[in-house]
């Protein structure tokens, strides 16, 4: 054999060997690294909560579905997990659903029994991935995380599936990972989560029910939020989507008064969260409106203290600080900040606000922390009661950063989703 060829096949041998040393060294560290956080919660979470709490189940349900799911078998973890996420209004059974792991066979002849229509399972009995595209499914349960070699990977994959707004379950045995209380239990779980939050942990049997959401965390991902079944403003405004201006466009206008009579609305509110009023040329004009103007900026109220039917709302947390940042300041961790301060809660004042029947005009910035309230307008739902929406978006200074990487991204995001907006460039 060739000296060279005879060096280089020691040379691939070697490299092979490396390659596969190496790999071995990727999944021994997540093994290692998921353990060591898991273990190390438990030591400092060891004197908190040891009582309990038991999940409601039949509290809340009605008969016919009381009697519906006890027909699939009282008992059944499954049919334990659909009466506790019922009661608490996270499942809806006309929601997608995806089992997984071992025994997730019978979860999906469960689910199927007591009515939901579309429901898969991935029987393995390790899973770190599936074969679905992400942001699919409304509902992922699992009873694996404390079996499964790396439950980081299991979790990952969860979240990847899940749609933003989402509902994942998992049952945990008390037992696993050493602990005694709900707490030390739905520990590990939080720690594993990068892109939803914990909602609810409750006990069935001698097991902990952990129940968290996907959050939102990019315009992009507007189309695929799970919006509540009953969505006023998105259901009323779908034959009109088609009718309103080119992203673009916005010289041509088509208001959505123009297409439909809002003279049976029980009243008109038009919100304007410091970006001025709304054209001469909307067809509706602004006395018409009950209008209130959120700002931080006080001397707002004196701009409009005098005007009839004009209430101010002070919102300190809209004020934008970026100027003062210094140029190491990341934007995601301005994001992550508290958005309130002085514990006003736009969403709050919103749904005590805008009832049902209203016609809701809502005026905003691109800003970061007015993304922030947006972003919270969807998750809380209150999106389902803005009947039209005009922002002001402009590239190079709103946008451009992980939650918003341009303003058309912002507006095809919201449009796909249903939402009645334009691109406002008004001053």
């Amino acid at each position: 054999m060739d000296l060279k060829a005879l060096k280089w096949q020691m040379i691939r041998g070697v490299l092979a060997r490396r390659m596969i040393i190496g790999c071995l060294c990727f999944v021994l560290a997540m093994v290692i690294v998921s353990f060591t956080r898991m273990a190390y919660e438990v030591q400092i979470n060891e004197p908190v909560l040891v009582n309990l709490d038991q999940c409601s189940l039949d509290v809340g349900l009605s008969e016919n579905l009381r009697m519906k799911i006890s027909n699939v078998g009282g008992k059944n973890l499954t049919s334990s997990v659909v009466k506790e996420l019922v009661n608490k209004k996270m499942l809806k059974f006309d929601d997608r659903a995806l089992c997984l792991g071992e025994g997730s066979d019978s979860d999906v002849l469960t689910l199927r029994e007591v009515g939901f229509n579309e429901v898969v399972g991935v029987y393995e009995s390790t899973v770190s991935s599936v074969d679905f595209k992400a942001n699919y499914f409304d509902f992922v349960l699992s009873r694996i995380v404390d079996r499964v070699p790396i439950p980081a990977l299991l979790v990952l994959e969860i979240e990847r599936v899940l749609r933003p707004g989402g509902i994942g379950a998992m049952l945990v045995g008390f037992s696993a990972f050493n602990m005694g209380s709900l707490v030390r239990s739905a520990t590990p779980v939080s720690l594993l989560l990068r892109t939803s939050e914990i909602l609810h942990v409750c006990g069935i049997g001698s097991f902990a029910l952990i129940v968290f959401k996907k959050k939102l965390n990019n315009v992009v991902y507007f189309e695929d939020y799970k919006l509540p079944s009953e969505c006023p403003s998105i259901s009323r405004n779908k034959p009109f989507m088609e009718r309103i201006e080119g992203i673009m466009d916005q010289n041509m206008v088509s208001y959505l008064p123009e297409f439909v009579n809002v003279s049976t609305r029980n009243k008109l509110i038009y919100i304007n969260m410091g970006t001025g009023e709304l054209g001469n040329d909307y067809p509706i004009h602004l006395h018409a409106f009950n209008v209130y103007v959120v700002d931080h900026n006080v001397s707002a109220l004196s701009a409009n203290v005098k005007k009839p039917g004009v209430t101010f709302v002070y919102h300190p947390g809209l004020v934008e600080r970026h100027d003062n940042f210094g140029p190491r300041v990341n934007h995601a961790d301005y994001f992550e900040a508290p958005l309130h301060e002085q514990r006003f809660e736009f969403t709050d004042w919103f749904k005590e606000t805008a009832k049902d029947g209203d016609f809701v005009v809502l005026k905003m910035n691109a800003g970061l922390i007015q993304l922030k309230v947006l972003f919270e307008l969807f998750e809380s739902g209150a999106i389902c009661h803005v009947d039209e929406m005009f922002i002001r978006c402009s590239e190079g200074v709103d946008c451009g950063n992980r939650l918003c990487s341009d303003c058309f991204s912002l507006f095809n995001g919201l449009r796909n989703a249903g939402v009645f907006v334009h691109r406002w460039s008004g001053d």
